[in-house]
């Protein structure tokens, strides 16, 4: 049950007072009668006065009273379904996403506040049906005409510059979109408006205008930037802007001429976004032209209101309360006396007061699952029977504000402790809006907790998202700490994770300098390779002889052929110096670790197919190569971390070849015009 005014059920606190003050009224009143009538006189001197009656009537109006304020609150319980006819002027709103759209010219940015001004624009639109449209290199109908702007507005929030791939700003593709999504509606006018920072010219845009004016589509036109422009940071590199395919820095500019030309092609108007907001005022000239059109009657819900029963009760226990003050003696009560006397006679009081709590029972117990039952089931680790009678539960209207918050928590945790985090996380952001401080506290802490779990869940997979969720979990544990100070659990917790979170990423940094190493280490390798193809036919037979010493036998090649230079201690087959055999049973993006093997490892093997290790000039040039060019040994434990290179490529190598297989395949896709921004 909730209320429409909740905050007058204040003056419930008036009741208790009523009933203090009628108290200390009855004592005055008492003593008074005890200090001018003697004992003897005043059964004849005080007569009509009944303590029981006076109790009685105070009673019924209290009730009253508590009823008259609960119905002036307005409480309401449970829905109606209503159909409401569906009818308005059509507007389609258009937004630019592409990337010259995070130009800064315009604060915060160019696609930030133009969000903004088309959300001001919907809210002013009460009323009207309302459509939207993302576009970049390419258009995108996103939310088709409408008269709820409750949806509309939650499509416009996940505006960004990644929702569209295409780069540059195709206004031609935006109007033929739009055409074609008009084109199976029944035929009336429509308006659209275009936040654009404007783009090159096209020649299809003659052609579309003139389609445009034949489908009776009035087009208004907001430019989004200014005149002078800006550079466009890149949304990929910090620090960076966006350059052309000369590598030049890009500066965007308000281009407003194709604007301003399909703006008074269609008979619409051009308007330039400021820093104010874009009200209705502004287009109310273009939607006094147009007409509403009616469509199907749309579903809608409201609460139904229940003041009119508090308010007959307490009609009810007004009238009572005049008609008991009416009466000049309390005549009955000898009547009720003998009536409560004949019961009393007929059914013994065990067995009256039995009937009777069975009789309440009855009328006052819910039929189907309650709260307790549900709480039960999650204390006795039953989680899918706990979570199939919390979503039973949350599904009924008669639970409502701080009951359905309580459920809420309820089937967070449930579908924690099943591991289904993503609902937990759902069910506890929902329990964040509640205005109870003590379960707000609980409810960061849980998701804190859910949040590491889930990223502890998927570290070794894509450690950077558990560093994301670890953050958002400390993030929590600090909002919970700053609204329970005093819990010792919580402020533990948050040490842990925020050590955890500290390590990992002291972990993923050491993986990208050892990445770093092994490039350079790799350029070295065949800079070293280079040399030794110069050396001749004395230095290859001079490696034959030294490979004979191993286990495996002398080179198949004799002397050595130029044409093909081997390190000193390889098998024949095995690896080459790009990879070889072992490179070949990797996937994509693992070749480089089979490539980063130095001189130096070669010379190591060699050594163990019978060279003494250190033996020949050969070989002490080959490990200062490598103490100069080759990677940190991989048995060296980093101070920092606790981790040898080797273990912290084991943890992180499958999140680093999908990551950079995702940044090496990712690609804007140009337009026609070329700018891919």
């Amino acid at each position: 049950m909730t209320f429409a005014h909740q905050h007058l059920l204040w003056f419930l606190l008036i009741i208790p007072a009523l009933v203090g003050l009628k108290l200390w009224v009855d004592a005055h009143g008492s003593a008074a009668e005890r200090l001018f009538t003697a004992t003897r006189l005043r059964p004849a001197l005080v007569t009509g006065r009944s303590l029981w009656r006076s109790w009685l009537v105070y009673a019924f109006y209290s009730l009253a009273m508590a009823c008259l304020v609960v119905a002036v609150a307005q409480p309401r319980w449970g829905e109606e379904k209503l159909e409401v006819p569906d009818k308005g002027r059509n507007v389609f709103i258009a937004l630019d996403t592409s990337r010259s759209m995070l130009a800064r010219d315009v604060p915060p940015d160019r696609l930030t506040r133009a969000r903004l001004a088309a959300h001001d624009l919907i809210m002013e639109l009460a009323g009207e049906r309302v459509g939207l449209l993302a576009f970049a290199g390419r258009a995108y109908l996103q939310a088709p005409l409408t008269t709820d702007h409750d949806a509309i507005i939650e499509s416009l929030q996940a505006f960004d510059h990644t929702i569209l791939e295409w780069g540059g700003s195709n206004i031609g593709d935006l109007l033929d979109v739009m055409l074609r999504a008009i084109k199976n509606l029944p035929k009336s006018n429509y308006a659209l408006v275009i936040f654009s920072d404007g783009g090159d010219a096209d020649q299809k845009l003659v052609s579309h205008i003139q389609r445009l004016t034949a489908a009776g589509v009035v087009v208004v036109t907001v430019g989004v930037g200014t005149e002078g422009g800006t550079l466009i940071p890149n949304p990929e590199i910090e620090g960076d802007y966006i350059r052309d395919e000369s590598g030049n820095v890009v500066r965007s500019r308000l281009e407003s001429g194709v604007l301003q030309q399909l703006a008074s092609a269609t008979g619409g108007r051009f308007l330039k976004l400021g820093t104010q907001p874009l009200n209705r005022g502004a287009l109310q000239p273009v939607l006094d032209r147009l007409t509403e059109q009616q469509s199907a009657n749309r579903q809608t819900s409201r609460p139904i209101e229940r003041f009119a029963w508090p308010l007959g009760l307490g009609m009810l226990f007004l009238m009572l309360a005049w008609i008991l003050s009416a009466l000049p003696r309390p005549a009955a009560r000898p009547v009720v006396l003998a009536l409560a006397a004949m019961l009393l006679i007929n059914h013994p009081p065990s067995a009256q007061a039995a009937g009777l709590g069975e009789t309440l029972a009855s009328i006052l117990q819910r039929k189907g699952p309650t709260p307790e039952d549900a709480r039960q089931a999650l204390e006795q680790r039953d989680f899918k029977k706990a979570r199939d009678l919390y979503n039973k539960l949350l599904d009924e209207e008669a639970y409502q504000g701080r009951s359905r918050e309580q459920l809420l928590y309820g089937m967070a945790a449930t579908e924690h402790a099943l591991t289904n985090y993503d609902g937990s996380v759902k069910n506890f952001s929902e329990v964040l809006h509640t205005e109870d401080k003590t379960l707000r506290a609980r409810a960061h802490r849980g998701l804190g907790h859910t949040l590491y779990d889930q990223g502890a869940r998927g570290l070794q997979q894509q450690p950077k998202i558990t560093i994301q969720r670890w953050t958002d979990a400390l993030r929590h544990l600090d909002a919970a700490l700053e609204l329970d100070p005093d819990n010792e659990d919580v402020r533990h917790n948050r040490e842990h994770v925020k050590k955890s979170l500290e390590q990992l990423r002291a972990i993923v940094k050491q993986m990208e300098e050892q990445q770093q190493r092994q490039g350079k280490g790799q350029k070295g390798q065949k800079q070293q390779k280079g040399q030794k193809g110069q050396e001749g036919e004395g230095q290859e037979g001079q490696e034959g002889d030294q490979e004979g010493e191993g286990k495996e036998g002398s080179d198949p090649n004799g002397s050595g052929d130029p044409k093909e230079p081997k390190n000193s201690g390889e098998k024949k087959g095995e690896d080459d110096g790009i990879g070889g055999k072992d490179a070949k049973e990797l996937p994509e993006g693992r070749v480089q670790a089979a490539n980063g093997d130095k001189p130096g490892d070669k010379e190591g093997q060699e050594g163990k197919e019978g060279q003494k290790p250190g033996e020949g000039a050969g070989e002490k040039d080959g490990d200062k190569k490598k103490q100069a060019q080759g990677p940190l040994p991989q048995d060296q434990r980093n101070p920092d971390t606790g981790y040898t290179p080797n273990e912290a490529t084991g943890i992180l190598r499958q999140y680093m070849d999908e990551a950079f297989g995702r940044m090496t395949n990712q690609q804007h896709t140009p337009p026609v015009n070329k700018k891919d921004w």
